[in-house]
Parts: structure tokens; C-alpha cells; sequence
């Protein structure tokens, strides 16, 4: 085996020394590389914007954190969760369309490439801001894509929040309008009943019996409207939430909660024949209900926070909505139950009353029923409007998208910088290795340690040598100067 070769310093930077033209010339061809690349790459602008993401303070939110700042883990949670919807398909491939050209065959740049290499979002550390940057080769068309791009993210989470007040809008619209109908149309069979019967002002006790069954009627085509709403506005909740979130069958709690209530409506019904609505019995009942029905809103927000896969204030409003439709829809149908019950009694008494009075009874309780139901639906469809216009996300836009004027790549200067560097290093590197794997014996250490033989003597090289004699030649012509002048100052 051969001997370690030891490396000095000081041998290196002879070599680099003694290099420098070369080392030279590779830099220039870097720098000459990069200036060729600058002058063919195109300009990339970027347009930037700044979101804040606002915290929520909820149940969830303890007294501690909101002393000390917040819980910063929670809000990194946030503001990659946020990041993730604003770079989603749903709101980027919108923004594509809309600013880049497709080919030939119609096909846009692919969603994937375009995120990842025109996208960016930063969060500021220890603050609720975000910001979105995006790059185009045109200034304007960076501007534009950006804002398109948090355009459709807060539109996206307005969606989000506003898709149970859409659907339960929806159904009511569509049921107002026919409870219209049912109300023109039951008022013209009680017009024209009392028409044909000539009835112009019913006897006390039919005119009691008939707002009796009424207000029953009405109770039990109120909790059918209710049903139903709960039922579309739970069946777009879980639409958005694709099956994730469990049941609030699973949760104990909750669903003691809504036993008893389902309990109190059931009471509260039975008292409906017994009691007008002032009655201290009804009063209390009521009471009770509206104190039940703030602790299962209360819990219901608590267990929505624990089940939420993350800090998405939408998440969990969503799976809050989902619980509580969930319970308005036991309870409706317990309640049902009881109301068709009573409901059957009451078509029992009218069998038992004479004819003509059978028929005003039935046309003054359809028409009361239709009126009241008219109204009440009315009513919540405007409630509905004003909820859903209402609805507001956590995200303000803090600045708007701005227009670059400077293009961010490349970066002319450090790009030459860089390649200048690169160059050196380079060059450094093809001399010092050229200077290593050079095997040729150059010096009387190489003759010792290559071939093990004595060294007698050494020719010089002819450099080396010819400048050796003019060395010596000006050291003699200094020499015989010297000695005439001594000669020429003896003499005298």
C-alpha cells in the first residue's frame, strides 16, 4: 500500500497562484452562462396581499390563553388551515381560467403546478396575518390572479357558513308559497260555507271548540314545518361536512338533553286543550322549555369544539348546526306523536256535533290553521334572508392585492454574484484537482517516494535555468563595475 500523500496549505495556494489564468477564464465562462440565462429568462412579478385571520373566542378559548396572547399552536392550526382552503381546487382552478391562456387542444396549465410554483402564503409569526403572494409573467395579470384568488377564498368561506341558511331559505320560500294557497283556498270554502248556510256569527260554543282545535292544528302543522326544515338544513350540513363528525347520539350529555325536552313538549302540548297560552301552567312550561333549550345550545358548541378535527371555526360551526338539527328532529317527532293523539280526540268531538255545525268547524279551523301558518312562515323567511346576508366569516382582507413594478425574477445582480462565485470555486476545484491526479514526477521527493531509488543530482529546468544565468550575469556585471572603479581611484 502507498503512503498517506500529506496536503499543505501553503502547496494549495501555490497551486491556485499558479493557476490564476485558468481559474480566470472558467469564471468568465460562468458569468458569461449567467449572462446568456438573463438575457433569455423571462420576468416573474409577484402581486402580494394581507389577510387577517381573526381568532374566535369561544368555549373553547380558556381565560389563560387570552391573558398570554392566545395559544399559539391553535393558531398556526388556523392559518394552515385557511392556507389550505385558499389553495384548494375549488378556489384556484376558478383563478386559472380566468387568467392563463389554454392551448391548442383547450387545456389549462395543470391545478398542481400552478400552486406549487405560483403560490405562496407566509403567516407573519405571532400575528393573525396571512399573506398571499402570487406571480405571473405580466404585472397585471400577478395583480389580477391575486385578487380573484382571495376573492374566491372569502367567498369560498361564506359557502361554507351560509350553506344551512341557504337550504332552510330554500325550503321556506318554497313553502310559503304554498301555504298562500292553502290559506286563499281555505278562506273561500269558510266564505262560502257561511254563505250557503247562512251563518253570520257562529254560536259561542262552536266558535270556542273551533279556536280550540285550531290552536292544536296549528301547533301540529308549525312542529311539521319544523321537522322538515331541520331535516333540509341537516341534509346540507352533512353535505359539506362529507360524512365526517359523529352523531349526537354519541355524546350522553346531549342526549339527555334532548330527551328531556322532547318530554316537556309533550307536556306542553297536553296542556294546549287545557290552558290559554297566559295561563300560569303554560307560562311555566314555556320557561322551562327556553332554559333547556339554552343548555343544549351551550353544550352542543362545547362538544362541536372537541369533535372538530381542527381549529376551523366553519368546521365547527357546522358540526354545531349538524347536532342541533339532529335534536330539533327527535324532538319534533316525539311531539308528533303526542299532537296526533290529541288531534284524533278532537275529530272525534266533531263527529258528535250536529252537521252544519261539523262543517263550520272544520272550514273555520282550516283557515284559522292556514292563516297562522301563512304568517308564521312568512315571518321566518324574512328572519331567514336577514340571517344568511347576516352570516360573516373570520378573514378581513387587511391589503388589497398590489400591482408589481419590479419584477422579483431573476434577480440580475445575484445571479451574476452567484455565478461569479461559482466560477471561482469551479476553477479552484479543476486546478487543485488537476494539480493532485497529476502523477508525473516533478520533483527529487517524487524520485524517493515514487520509485525508492537515491537522487545523484538534478537538471534543472531550462526556465529555471536560464534565469539562473541571467541572474548571474547581472551579478557579474555588477561585480566588474565595482572592481574598475577601485582601480580607477588607486590609480589617482
Amino acid at each position: 500500500m502507498g503512503e498517506e500523500q500529506t496536503i499543505d496549505l501553503r502547496e494549495l495556494l501555490d497551486i491556485i497562484l499558479t493557476n490564476l489564468k485558468t481559474i480566470g477564464k472558467i469564471t468568465l465562462a460562468f458569468i458569461i452562462l449567467a449572462g446568456a440565462y438573463l438575457l433569455i429568462a423571462s420576468p416573474v412579478y409577484e402581486s402580494t396581499s394581507l389577510l387577517r385571520i381573526k381568532q374566535q373566542q369561544g368555549l373553547g378559548d380558556s381565560l389563560l390563553n387570552a391573558a398570554t396572547g392566545g395559544n399559539t399552536q391553535l393558531t398556526q392550526q388556523r392559518m394552515s388551515t385557511y392556507a389550505e382552503i385558499l389553495k384548494s381546487r375549488s378556489v384556484v382552478e376558478p383563478v386559472i381560467k380566468a387568467t392563463e391562456k389554454a392551448d391548442d387542444k383547450g387545456n389549462y396549465p395543470g391545478y398542481d403546478g400552478y400552486v406549487k410554483g405560483r403560490i405562496t402564503t407566509v403567516p407573519f409569526k405571532n400575528t393573525e396575518i396571512l399573506q398571499v403572494s402570487v406571480n405571473a409573467k405580466v404585472p397585471e395579470n400577478a395583480k389580477k390572479a391575486n385578487e380573484l384568488l382571495v376573492k374566491g377564498f372569502l367567498d369560498k368561506l361564506t359557502d361554507l357558513s351560509r350553506t344551512e341558511q341557504r337550504a332552510t331559505k330554500g325550503f321556506l320560500e318554497q313553502r310559503t308559497g304554498e301555504a298562500k294557497n292553502e290559506l286563499d283556498k281555505a278562506e273561500g270554502v269558510l266564505q262560502d260555507y257561511k254563505a250557503k248556510n247562512g251563518i253570520i256569527s257562529p254560536e259561542d260554543n262552536a266558535k270556542i271548540f273551533s279556536d280550540r282545535i285550531a290552536n292544536v292544528a296549528k301547533e301540529a302543522a308549525e312542529n311539521q314545518v319544523n321537522l322538515e326544515a331541520a331535516k333540509a338544513s341537516l341534509a346540507a350540513v352533512n353535505g359539506q361536512l362529507g360524512g365526517a363528525g359523529k352523531s349526537t347520539a354519541d355524546n350522553t350529555t346531549l342526549k339527555e338533553y334532548n330527551k328531556e325536552l322532547a318530554q316537556l313538549e309533550v307536556t306542553r302540548v297536553g296542556y294546549l286543550d287545557k290552558y290559554r297560552p297566559k295561563h300560569p301552567k303554560m307560562v311555566e312550561i314555556n320557561n322551562q322549555i327556553a332554559a333547556l333549550k339554552a343548555k343544549i345550545s351551550d353544550e352542543t358548541t362545547r362538544v362541536a369544539a372537541m369533535q372538530a378535527p381542527s381549529d376551523n371555526a366553519v368546521h365547527q360551526g357546522l358540526l354545531a348546526s349538524k347536532f342541533t338539527n339532529e335534536g330539533q328532529i327527535a324532538v319534533a317527532e316525539a311531539k308528533a306523536q303526542e299532537l296526533e293523539k290529541i288531534m284524533a280526540k278532537d275529530r272525534t268531538d266533531i263527529a258528535k256535533l250536529p252537521a252544519k255545525e261539523q262543517g263550520y268547524v272544520r272550514a273555520q279551523r282550516d283557515a284559522t290553521v292556514a292563516n297562522d301558518i301563512y304568517v308564521m312562515l312568512a315571518k321566518r323567511l324574512e328572519e331567514a334572508k336577514v340571517v344568511e346576508v347576516m352570516v360573516a366569516n373570520d378573514v378581513q382582507v387587511v391589503d388589497t392585492a398590489t400591482l408589481p413594478e419590479r419584477p422579483v425574477k431573476p434577480r440580475k445582480a445575484l445571479t451574476l454574484l452567484l455565478a461569479a462565485l461559482l466560477g471561482i470555486l469551479a476553477g479552484c476545484v479543476y486546478a487543485i484537482a488537476g494539480e493532485l491526479l497529476n502523477k508525473r514526477i516533478k520533483t527529487e521527493d517524487d524520485v524517493t517516494n515514487y520509485l525508492e531509488l537515491p537522487v545523484f543530482g538534478a537538471i534543472p529546468e531550462e526556465e529555471t535555468l536560464k534565469a539562473a544565468m541571467d541572474k548571474r550575469n547581472q551579478d557579474g556585471e555588477k561585480t566588474t563595475i565595482v572592481n574598475r572603479l577601485r582601480r580607477l581611484l588607486w590609480r589617482r
